[in-house]
């Protein structure tokens, strides 16, 4: 098992709308008609309009007219199985500040490279201009899976990137354990100034061993992150038994590949100092876990303040309280989820890989 984007053949591609089960406890009422959805964000200011990155290469903006073109990547997106265009952050003081960050995957000589670049808006925030491009950071990926994606700003203004271990599968070049290695880990970069510094208060500096951008590590490949307040949330795609989601910690050893969520994964016992999981699920549950966020909606009472998130192949739906205990099952959609996301009013969007942006409504 590698990740999201390798169960291309479960996709369901039907244009109607699934039918929630009552026990979810919520209704999915269909917004949008895209293409292979990747990842979900919303401005931190100006029209309060949800955008979305498509696999291939294509950024829209969720206009109440339908999905708009904002920017097209075609050219330089390699996009297959896991790769592709996989997340995007807008700048903390946008628009004032135009920029919008994207990770994506692209091939040079042969080499395929997690770029993760910015783009400039000329038009007040409606488009991103292609020629603007600035790369930010650039990394080797020696096989096409386990890239990771996600992009967040935190509330400290600092850029979050999170990489996955560089793929096959066990992680065989041990990346995750390996901080002088960007692969395997979430960092943590100063974008004032191009292309990016190191910040203040990482939690390595004394170590010269260590790659300076490198705020957490020990992940397998992280799909779907996301801030609450001042706290990180991330899930980590599990290999052979064990989904997880966790809480960013910094310095946080999340275990891969000593471990596969709070187990042994290649010999035991696995020594050493690891940050726990706050959620964990079996295969016997599903197979690839999607991360979402934590809801602070205006209508779901019984969802609020929980971290609500899903599984990509059996399209089931969980929440945990972010206090820990344990992981409630929501029920199954029918969808095969690959982004959570959420307007500034509050309101929840599931994107459904098989082509379909939804909104999470009262039941």
């Amino acid at each position: 098992m590698t990740g999201p984007l390798t169960l291309i053949a479960l996709m369901c591609c039907s244009a109607a709308a699934p039918v929630a089960p009552p026990a979810l406890g919520f209704r999915l009422t269909r917004v949008a008609a895209v293409e292979q959805p990747t990842a979900l964000a919303t401005p931190p200011a100006g029209p309060d309009v949800l955008w979305v990155a498509e696999q291939a290469g294509r950024l829209l903006r969720l206009d109440a007219t339908g999905p708009a073109l904002a920017l097209d990547l075609h050219d330089r997106v390699t996009s297959s199985g896991e790769t592709g265009l996989l997340g995007f952050a807008f700048a903390p003081n946008w628009p004032t500040d135009a920029r919008v960050f994207v990770n994506y995957t692209t091939t040079k000589g042969g080499q395929l490279f997690t770029r993760i670049a910015s783009f400039r808006s000329a038009d007040g925030g409606r488009t991103l201009e292609p020629a603007s491009e600035a790369t930010v950071l650039q990394v080797a990926q020696p096989w096409s899976n386990h890239n990771g994606g996600p992009l967040q700003f935190g509330p400290d203004g600092m850029l979050y990137v999170a990489l996955g271990d560089g793929g096959s599968g066990g992680d065989p070049r041990g990346t995750g354990q390996d901080r002088s290695d960007l692969l395997g880990s979430i960092l943590r970069l100063d974008v004032s100034a191009a292309p990016y510094a190191i910040p203040t208060g990482q939690p390595f500096a004394a170590d010269a061993t260590v790659r300076p951008e490198v705020w957490a590590y020990g992940v397998r490949n992280p799909w779907g992150m996301h801030f609450d307040g001042a706290t990180l949330w991330f899930a980590d795609v599990g290999q052979d038994r064990w989904e997880e989601v966790n809480r960013g910690v910094a310095g946080g050893n999340y275990g891969w590949n000593r471990r596969e969520g709070r187990h042994c994964f290649a010999a035991s016992p696995c020594p050493g100092t690891f940050v726990e999981p706050v959620a964990e699920y079996g295969h016997d549950e599903g197979a690839s876990v999607t991360g979402g966020l934590v809801y602070r909606g205006p209508s779901i009472p019984g969802l609020d303040g929980k971290y609500v998130f899903a599984d990509f192949a059996t399209g089931r739906f969980f929440a945990v309280s972010p206090s820990g205990g344990p992981t409630e099952r929501l029920g199954d959609s029918g969808l095969n989820p690959s982004s959570f996301g959420r307007t500034r009013e509050g309101r929840m969007y599931v994107a459904h890989y098989g082509g379909e942006v939804y909104r999470v409504d009262p039941p």
